[in-house]
């Protein structure tokens, strides 16, 4: 059905705002997916936003996407029947029920796993270009075979194979040929890429011998690779093959819209297991105009709430109210609807679903519940002060050094001069400290190269990550996603606490 104009007059008793506000609440949040084990995605969770459908195409080698992004989730609903299945209900076009599905690396061991203690052992400290690249078609060698029901095979056993490029040929032929007889397509995932090394220099070397081979295999049709990278990770300038450029120029980034994440909040809301707050979002539905819908209208993106943003505007301002102010100028601080999507972006304007869903269950577990709405403007701001925590303990996860380097900025005003933000970081001693730690606790540091660790060189860094930006006077900047948690300060902008 079609939205109409909210009549205000409307409202719901306050125990169906509670009951919609329990709904948001009760959330899982900042949940984190793995290809394989026991974190893998659930049928009940997949949310199938139309841009996504790259991500599962097998004629996409390299899908980019920020941490929380939804890289291992789709991986692991790849990797399974039933949640492939469902994929292939989202997204008819790509085929994915001739589609079958192993994993060339994973980041974990386990069964169907591939772990970077196998990287280790197959590949040296002082290991060649050469012997990288054999691992890597070692691993698509053993992922054929286990597709072909000869066995649970490791990479380790095809090592000699894929050295020796007329038997590794003459085996992907074979396995080409068997999978066009049985019109067949197998794509071999590739997850947590980050995980294969902890330095620089391995990293490349692992790296762009693993791009090479993807471009290697654009000479099979019915065996395919899908790899799942960091942006960093294919965007670091010391990679030489001479293909990279093209492979960069066909990505896919992984990216969420803001109508993507209203349609995954308001989704969640639609399918709730609390009957009661389903019956609650369903009249709150009903007075604008629409109706729930069955998880197939929702996976299939047959409805409204899904993608169109008027719609989804109309059942924001019935959630918490149209703007985050209040009396005759509330405008002016801006819509429910759009404020939660501007102060959630990084640097580079993207929102994870994680930090979104993050906000919107903190909202609703801030403070006593309002009569005549879910959520109100000072529980989405409590709630950006909590996304933007949890976002800087994921950051932290991946980039160990990043805490480090924030907290001697504490209180410093922005936008600053570059300069200013140098001498922080200076009287701080930050660059040397954050060598020594990554030495002692043997992490990768921000610094690609061994003749790089200015503070110049961190600034940069931090930018390549979305967490600092330029503006157009050279000022350095810095998203509030992280310039809350990191207790930064900004004229008119919400306050740390």
């Amino acid at each position: 059905m079609q939205g109409q104009a909210p009549n205000l007059s409307l409202k719901l008793s306050a125990d169906k705002y509670r009951a919609i506000r329990r709904a948001i609440a009760n959330i899982p949040g900042d949940v984190s997916n793995d290809a394989v084990g026991a974190n893998v995605a659930k049928l009940e969770d997949i949310y199938a936003p139309e841009t996504h459908s790259s991500a599962l195409d097998p004629g996409t080698p390299i899908i980019l996407g920020a941490r929380g992004s939804g890289k291992s989730f789709w991986s692991s609903v790849l990797g399974r029947a039933d949640t492939k299945a469902a994929a292939a209900r989202a997204y008819p076009r790509l085929g994915l029920v001739q589609v079958e599905v192993q994993f060339g690396y994973t980041g974990i061991g386990g069964p169907g796993g591939v772990s970077v203690d196998q990287i280790d052992r197959a590949v040296p400290p002082d290991a060649s270009s050469e012997q990288a690249r054999s691992f890597w078609w070692a691993t698509i060698l053993s992922a054929a075979t286990r597709q072909s029901g000869q066995g649970d095979t490791k990479p380790k056993d095809f090592l000699d194979s894929a050295r020796d490029w007329e038997r590794r040929e003459d085996l992907l032929d074979g396995h080409e040929q068997r999978l066009r007889g049985e019109n067949k397509t197998l794509l071999i995932v590739y997850d947590a890429l980050d995980t294969v090394a902890r330095t620089w220099k391995r990293r490349r070397l692992l790296t762009e011998a693993l791009l090479e081979v993807v471009w290697a295999m654009r000479a099979y049709r019915s065996l395919r690779v899908k790899l799942f990278l960091r942006p960093d990770q294919i965007e670091d300038d010391a990679l030489r093959f001479v293909e990279i450029p093209k492979l960069r120029n066909g990505a896919v980034n992984l990216q969420w819209s803001g109508s993507d994440l209203y349609g995954l909040l308001f989704a969640r809301l639609a399918l709730t297991p609390d009957e009661e707050a389903r019956s609650a979002f369903g009249r709150l539905l009903g007075e604008n105009g629409f109706t729930l819908p069955d998880s197939n209208a929702v996976l299939t993106r047959r409805w409204s709430l899904g993608v169109v943003q008027h719609d989804q505007k109309l059942i924001m301002d019935g959630v918490a109210g149209r703007f985050m102010g209040q009396g005759m100028y509330a405008f002016k601080k801006g819509s429910t609807y759009q404020w939660p999507i501007t102060h959630l972006a990084d640097a580079f304007d993207e929102v994870t679903p994680r930090s979104f869903l993050g906000m919107m269950i903190a909202a609703a577990k801030y403070g006593p519940a309002p009569e005549d709405k879910v959520i109100t403007p000072d529980g989405i701001r409590h709630g950006l002060r909590e996304a933007s925590k949890t976002r800087v303990d994921q950051l932290h996860q991946e980039f160990p050094w990043i805490k480090g380097v924030l907290a001697p900025l504490a209180g410093l005003l922005l936008p600053q001069s570059e300069e200013g933000v140098f001498d922080v970081w200076r009287r701080a001693t930050t660059v040397d400290r954050l060598k020594q730690d990554a030495q002692t606790h043997d992490y990768m540091p921000p610094f690609p190269d061994e003749e790089q660790g200015k503070e110049r060189d961190l600034c940069v860094a931090m930018e390549r990550i979305g967490v600092m930006f330029r503006r157009k006077d050279d000022r350095v900047d810095m998203p509030d996603l992280f310039r809350v948690a990191a207790r930064l300060l900004k004229k008119g902008a919400i306050a740390p606490r």
